[in-house]
């Protein structure tokens, strides 16, 4: 009788959990490692321990992405299970309620101008294509705009007047497929289901952080090296036939052959808090009334590169209403480790320590504050509840890096990481699509296979490219 195959997954967050309850549906031996604490803390991003960017308190869902029809599918396939989880959890769809993991607000698309953008566009057209263009409302059309008001859509398609010329509005777009997700909450719902399944967790500064991979020489393919297990801080060695490294901007720092593939950078996140007995305000700005909203204070320049986007998304049941910066995402240069296969400069960038990600840099702060002015104007004279800088990692094209490294021989290593700022949304099936990729290489059949593949000759682009010295180093911020 053989045994079950064994797989150690490094990173306790959004691809780490997704990955583990899909390994446990086909019965592989599963452990997760993280040095943080989350069955304890249950993902609180106020946590001393946690920096990660899964512990949040709400991520935007979109089902947006322009010409990427690939992911506007994964997306849907995701939608569904969310609403499928939370009617198994006892939640309708039509209840917006505080202990639902995905919350349908709708998502208000603010243009840069009073015209659609070319992204826009694009996402129309594959809606249309797909058969869901009634499930977006123009702000501008006049049929689009009556049919809001039939559905009870209208009261959150707002307008919004461009400031330089107040005779025109801002042209948006109102998704009522999009929302957010309680994405703390979400990771501790689904940690214990893998629980449940079987999966074994070992989090924690000692037992749960790991401090080195144990190679060993492969007998099956020569002058390479196979990963037999890992190493954890407490000295324990944990055997394994499969380590999986899913550790968001930390996944370079444990496996530097992601060096060349990915970078940590941060978006810039700053909170307003709302006093319940507000009500004025507690309800402007409740899910049943506030939609998430995105915008691009600019358009795309001159080489594609977007240096404008800004989000709100609605108050949490604590009150508060979260603001994102994402038009410059930050990078944190320091010295590389000798021998990594990928430095610029002999640099490469990590976050910033926790204490020191709580301070957001000027033009992250200017970008909020031209937003609360038009957008918010509630808050405009209202001091920050919190800011904070959110690292996670890029890859070179914004699609995830789900594979297994050909640098180590039989099969020994997998990748699952590289979010990007868009990976929250596919919890409840991401990892079905990397178990796949991990069990069968080229002949699975996820669809999403050729996008995530190891792509060592891919350009650097997306800003990886810039290095140390760049606009987005953080240190000349």
């Amino acid at each position: 009788m053989t045994h079950e195959k064994s797989v150690a997954i490094i990173g306790a967050g959004i691809f780490g959990l997704s990955l583990a309850n899909a390994l446990r549906d086909r019965n592989y031996e599963v452990s997760v490692f993280d040095r943080s604490q989350y069955d304890e803390n249950g993902y609180d991003p106020t946590a001393d321990d946690v920096q990660a960017a899964s512990a949040d308190h709400n991520k935007i869902f979109r089902a947006s992405y322009g010409n990427e029809i690939h992911y506007q599918h994964l997306a849907l396939e995701s939608r569904k299970a969310w609403v499928s989880e939370d009617e198994n959890r006892g939640f309708s769809s039509g209840n917006i309620d505080d202990k639902r993991l995905f919350v349908n607000s709708g998502m208000l698309r603010v243009q840069p101008t009073d015209h659609l953008a070319t992204l826009e566009k694009e996402t129309l057209a594959n809606m249309q294509r797909d058969g869901i263009r009634d499930t977006q409302f123009v702000e501008s059309d006049t049929a689009d705009c009556e049919r809001a008001e039939r559905l009870g859509w209208k009261h959150k398609l707002l307008h919004f007047k461009i400031p330089d010329s107040p005779e025109k509005s801002y042209e948006a777009v109102l998704d009522t497929l999009a929302g957010f997700l309680r994405c703390s909450n979400a990771c501790d719902h689904y940690r214990q289901v893998a629980v449940t399944k079987g999966v074994k967790f070992h989090l924690g500064a000692e037992a749960g952080a790991v401090e080195s991979l144990v190679k060993v020489a492969s007998r099956v393919e020569a002058n390479k090296q196979k990963v037999s297990g890992l190493k954890t801080k407490d000295g324990a060695i944990h055997n394994a036939d499969i380590v999986v490294v899913a550790a968001g901007s930390f996944s370079t720092q444990i496996l530097p052959d992601l060096s060349y593939h990915l970078e940590s950078s941060a978006g810039s996140l700053a909170t307003f808090k709302i006093d319940k007995s507000d009500t004025e305000l507690w309800e402007k700005y409740s899910p049943e009334r506030f939609p998430v909203m995105t915008w691009k204070s600019t358009p795309r320049d001159t080489s594609g590169k977007d240096t404008g986007s800004i989000y709100v998304l609605p108050r949490t049941p604590e009150g508060l209403v979260k603001i994102g910066y994402r038009g410059i995402k930050w990078t944190n240069f320091q010295p590389a480790p000798q021998g990594a296969p990928f430095a610029q400069n002999g640099q490469w960038s990590v976050p910033l320590p926790l204490k020191e990600s709580s301070i957001l840099p000027e033009p992250a702060l200017h970008a909020v504050k031209q937003f609360v002015s038009i957008f918010m104007p509630d808050f405009e004279n209202t001091p920050f509840h919190s800011t904070k800088l959110c690292w996670y990692t890029d890859s070179l094209d914004n699609s995830f890096v789900i594979d297994h490294v050909p640098t180590y021989a039989e099969n020994s290593v997998f990748v699952c990481t590289g979010g990007s700022g868009h990976g929250a949304k596919f919890l409840p099936i991401l990892g079905q699509h990397a178990a796949d990729i991990l069990e069968k290489g080229d002949k699975s059949t996820s669809f999403m296979r050729p996008f995530w593949r190891w792509r060592p000759d891919a350009p650097r682009r997306n800003g990886l490219e810039e290095g140390p010295g760049g606009p987005r180093d953080i240190s000349h911020a």
